[in-house]
Formats: C-alpha cells, sequence, structure tokens
C-alpha cells in the first residue's frame, strides 16, 4: 500500500485543527503561553544538561534503591525547576500587589466610580476656578474667545482618557475566576510547550517544508523580539508606575499605591502612557489649593517618569528589534488596534518576524545568484 507524500501534512494538519477546536475560547492564553515559552526555553534547556551530568555523577554510585531514586530525581529535575520558577514569576507580582495594592483598592475604584456616575465631568472646584479666570478674562475679547474655544473640549478629553483608565483597571482588576482558570491554563501550556518544543519545531518544519537551519533563526528572532518587549514594555512600565506610586506618596495623593498601579497599566499606551493618571491628579492638587505639591508631581512626572519612557523604552526595544523607533511604535499602535492590549506583544513580534522573512529571502537571492 503506498501513500502520498502529502498524506503525513494532512494528519498534522487534523492535528491542529483537534487542538484549535478545543483552545479555541483561549488565543491570548495560548499566545501568552508560547511567547514565555519561547523566551524561556534556554532556561529549560540548561536544566536539562545539568540534570544530564547529574545523572552521570549518579551512575557511578553503587546500584541499590539510593541510585535509583537519584536517578529519578534528575530526571524530574528539569520539569520540576522549571514550573518552579514559572510559579515564581506569578506569584511574586501577585503577593506584591496583594499585599501592596490591595488596602487601596477600594477607595481607589469607588473614586473612579464616582467619576464614571458623573460622566467624568471636571470635579467642582475645578468649575469654580475656571469661571473665575473666564470672569477675569471677560475684559480681553480676544482672550475670552480663544478660552472658551479651548475649554469646550476639555470636559469630552478627560472623559476619554478616564474612560480608558477605567476599563483598563477594571480589566486588570476583575475577573477572578476568569484570571484563574487563564493562569492556570498558561502554566500548563508553557510547560507543555517548552518541554515539547523539539517535537513542536519538528513538526513545524515538515509542515511548512522550512528548513530546520531557517526556523531556528525564525524562533531567535521572536526571542530576542520577547526579550526586548519584556525590557522595554513590561519593566520599563513597571518602573513607571513604580515612579508614579512614589511621587503620588509624596504630594499626599490617597491610595498613591492603586494610582501607580494604574500608572503601570496605561504605561505602554504610546504617547500619552502614565500622563492619563498623572496629569489629572498634578491638577486636582492644583485646584485643591496644593500648587506646591502639583507643580512638584508635574516636575517628577515629566522629568522623572518620561524620561525613563524617552530613555530606555527605545533602547531596549532597538536590542531586540533592529528597526527604527518610530517603526516600532507603528507596529505597536497597529498591534493595539488589530488585537487590543495583547498587540503590545503581537505588534512587535509580527514586526520582526517580517524582517527576519526578508533577511532569509534576501540570503536566498544570494545563494542563487
Amino acid at each position: 500500500m503506498t501513500t502520498s507524500v502529502h498524506f503525513p501534512r494532512v494528519l498534522y494538519l487534523l492535528a491542529l485543527l483537534a487542538a484549535y477546536l478545543l483552545l479555541r475560547p483561549n488565543p491570548v492564553t495560548i499566545f501568552m503561553a508560547g511567547s514565555f515559552a519561547c523566551l524561556s526555553l534556554p532556561l529549560y534547556r540548561r536544566l536539562v544538561r545539568r540534570a544530564c551530568r547529574l545523572r552521570r555523577r549518579f551512575l557511578r554510585h553503587p546500584a541499590g534503591l539510593t541510585r535509583r531514586l537519584l536517578l529519578k530525581m534528575a530526571r524530574q529535575m528539569p520539569l520540576f525547576g522549571y514550573t518552579g520558577f514559572l510559579l515564581l514569576v506569578i506569584l511574586i507580582p501577585v503577593a506584591t500587589l496583594v499585599l501592596l495594592v490591595s488596602p487601596q483598592v477600594a477607595g481607589g475604584l469607588a473614586r473612579l466610580r464616582e467619576l464614571q456616575e458623573h460622566n467624568f465631568q471636571l470635579p467642582p472646584e475645578w468649575v469654580k476656578h475656571f469661571q473665575s479666570l473666564e470672569e477675569k478674562l471677560s475684559h480681553y475679547p480676544g482672550l475670552e474667545s480663544a478660552y472658551n474655544e479651548f475649554f469646550q473640549n476639555i470636559d469630552s478629553t478627560l472623559s476619554d482618557g478616564m474612560g480608558i483608565l477605567l476599563n483598563r483597571s477594571f480589566d486588570v482588576l476583575g475577573g477572578t475566576m476568569n484570571a484563574l482558570w487563564s493562569l492556570v491554563l498558561f502554566v500548563i501550556l508553557t510547560v507543555i510547550f517548552v518541554t515539547y518544543a523539539r517535537r513542536i519545531a519538528q513538526v513545524a518544519s515538515r509542515l511548512t517544508q522550512i528548513p530546520p537551519a531557517m526556523l531556528r533563526r525564525f524562533v531567535g528572532a521572536i526571542r530576542r523580539a520577547l526579550r526586548g518587549i519584556m525590557l522595554g514594555i513590561l519593566l520599563v512600565a513597571v518602573a513607571q508606575g513604580v515612579l508614579c506610586g512614589i511621587g503620588f506618596s509624596v504630594a499626599g495623593i490617597n491610595q498613591p499605591a492603586f494610582w501607580g498601579l494604574l500608572a503601570t497599566v496605561v504605561a505602554p499606551i504610546p504617547f500619552v502612557g502614565t500622563a492619563l493618571v498623572w496629569v489629572p491628579l498634578c491638577l486636582s492638587l492644583w485646584f485643591s489649593g496644593n500648587p506646591m505639591a502639583a507643580a512638584g508631581l508635574a516636575l517628577w512626572g515629566s522629568l522623572a517618569v518620561a524620561g525613563v519612557d524617552n530613555v530606555l523604552r527605545p533602547l531596549f526595544l532597538r536590542q531586540g528589534i533592529n528597526a527604527p523607533f518610530f517603526v516600532l511604535i507603528i507596529a505597536i499602535l497597529c498591534g493595539l488596534t488589530s488585537f487590543g492590549a495583547v498587540g503590545l506583544i503581537v505588534g512587535p513580534i509580527l514586526l520582526a518576524f517580517a524582517l527576519q522573512a526578508l533577511e532569509e529571502a534576501r540570503m536566498l537571492y544570494e545563494k542563487q545568484a
């Protein structure tokens, strides 16, 4: 009995279809698990090499129960070691949030809900200040018209900005059971992807007919992009959130850790980022009779917080993806538009994939020439 050369591909596609139907409700979790597995695969392979050295050492021991237990421990060490590392990566940030932020969540969310109930309109003290300023400008018709034209849109601008802030914060802080299930699935899929990485690469090479060496170069490009994203987007966002929290605490803002968390959430948004949080808080301090605190917080946000974003983000991203920074920003914006929040990662990864594909095509043309 002879079979077509395409029949194995059909079987692979059927297996992929079955996996797709099973995991279809969780595309973001699957993508994040695959991304983290790609990023942390070198760690797992180092654990495997370490376990192989231990097994060779244990084989020198006298035969018996002790040697069997040691060999079994060496075989399981990479799996348990990597799983422990993965759990620490998840539990340490969660524990930090629970200990530092959770006591302030109730007050912060109450303030956000109050703003939402009032349709994010300007606070009364702000309105009084603007009315008094408008009375002073009434003697100067030119300035008064420019003033009215500018502030006609301030309510809608703050409404849009605070709406983004509220939605992003509730997305992060809500849905406990869904978040718990997503974390469990993330851990399981990440461990599967890492432990079966060689077989997955083999199947991908057979299915796409991409040579293994070329496939490894694609994986390397994606891994470098993920490293740049982790440092340039996630780590910088955390650093900005911490700096914002410090500034809020010094300025006397209530629930500084909560507002710092929200600053971390919105920090990856290009161009505005943490300004969605600290600018309204500066205005609140100013109109509540604390001009020095407002000015200090504005300087802190403009110099320290924004400086971290302007210096470190381009540096880290360009280390992972060899492209001009404005191209990276376009990739992030397009990713956000097309895929939502996960587009912060999808956009740069697709850009890195496209650049590597162009490089592979160039190399093939040079070989054929």
